[in-house]
């Protein structure tokens, strides 16, 4: 099934401000959330992950801007290669002010919100999905040709990962655990407040196992009950072209591993393009120039120029002039994730000869039109006055 336009799939039109989009969030939110919808549970939690897609794109002014600027690919990069998912939605906190109501909220908790749909809650400890690894950045250099045809460098990043022989879990053999006393295996501590007439009641994760519901018994004498090593991680990663200098890449699930019951954090790639000293870049055009001879220019011919991702032939017709303009359709840049290329700008400047015999500058004031040097001498001299 084609991906709906995210404006669309709110119901806001393209200039709605950030209230406008977290109303109508809030509303689609209560009404396709499968709680309230056990006639067809799998139709709404599709429904709802595509509203959570939705806004999590157009609640977020940067990711909105790329949206706008170059659609569904201008964000491929935030969500990775399977698309969103619910490890992508970055708003959580809201969801009790955007679904409104203790009584909604804790239906949430219950269901653990997890993983890829809505889980029972007891398979990772209800609210373990809070606690999240660390996110790592490193920088490569690529040539500027990188740009055009994409690349896929190996990176070599220091990183945690999960420890194997507990399997992450931070107790000796993956197995010695124990269920959490604090919150009887919950993974959640839930207090009630009484003011006046009103009961409050609040959700939060246990402190005692970070909301996994088990507790280490025995630590695991590798990673002393961490549940993650050092590594040295090796990694290829796919550069789109399109890629501007300085642009920044977010592989998702691919940082520091977590502690038990978390999720690993993003690894952000910088990308910097080498600069080609022959060229310029501008948008989606290269600028380049080129030294003819002046014999190529006075009666056309073929010179090789520097494109980016090599050489071209620029065709010059007899008698271009001084500082001509020439463009090489399609050898410029692509857009990000684009398939259509721009365009090579070339700027000729003139190579004039600079030693001459006599004869050959008779011949070329004759063949120009200027009188030849013999007539000029009877005259009174190159230079001379006449009488």
């Amino acid at each position: 099934m084609a991906k709906r336009d995210y404006y669309e799939v709110l119901g806001v039109p393209r200039s709605a401000t950030t209230d406008e989009i977290k109303t109508s969030y809030r509303r689609l939110a209560r009404q396709h959330h499968p709680d309230v919808n056990a006639g067809d549970v799998k139709a709404a939690e599709e429904k709802f992950k595509e509203v959570s897609e939705a806004y999590e794109v157009l609640v977020d002014p940067e990711k909105r801007r790329r949206y706008d600027q170059m659609g569904f690919g201008g964000v491929e990069s935030d969500f990775g290669p399977g698309g969103f998912s619910w490890q992508n939605f970055t708003h959580r906190a809201d969801l009790e002010d955007l679904l409104g109501g203790t009584d909604f909220l804790e239906q949430l908790l219950r269901q653990g919100f997890i993983g890829g749909s809505f889980s029972t809650g007891r398979e990772r400890g209800g609210m373990g999905q809070s606690f999240r690894g660390g996110d790592i950045e490193v920088a490569i250099r690529l040539p500027l040709s990188a740009a055009v045809t994409g690349a896929e460098p190996e990176l070599t990043v220091p990183t945690t990962d999960p420890c194997g022989s507990c399997q992450g879990t931070g107790a000796k053999d993956g197995t010695e655990l124990e269920t959490c006393p604090q919150c009887d295996g919950r993974g959640q501590i839930r207090r009630t407040t009484s003011r006046g007439y009103t009961q409050m009641i609040t959700v939060s994760e246990c402190p005692t196992c970070h909301g996994t519901g088990r507790r280490i018994k025995v630590p695991c004498p590798v990673c002393k009950g961490r549940g993650t090593v050092r590594q040295i991680r090796h990694l290829r990663v796919t550069v789109p072209p399109g890629m501007e200098d300085g642009s920044v890449l977010r592989l998702a699930g691919q940082g520091g591993a977590a502690p038990p019951g978390g999720k690993p954090g993003d690894l952000f790639v910088q990308v910097t393009l080498e600069p080609d000293p022959r060229l310029r870049r501008e948008g989606k055009d290269a600028y380049t120039e080129a030294t003819v001879p002046l014999p190529v220019v006075l009666f056309g011919g073929e010179v090789r120029v520097p494109t980016v991702t090599g050489e071209a032939v620029l065709k010059i017709p007899a008698g271009t002039q001084p500082e001509a303009q020439f463009r090489l359709r399609g050898e410029g840049f692509p857009t990000f994730r684009g398939t259509s290329r721009g365009d090579e700008i070339v700027l000729v400047h003139v190579e004039l000869p600079k030693h001459l015999s006599s004869h050959q500058r008779d011949l070329l004031r004759e063949a120009l039109g200027s009188e030849s040097a013999t007539t000029a001498r009877a005259r009174g001299g190159l230079f001379g006055r006449r009488s």
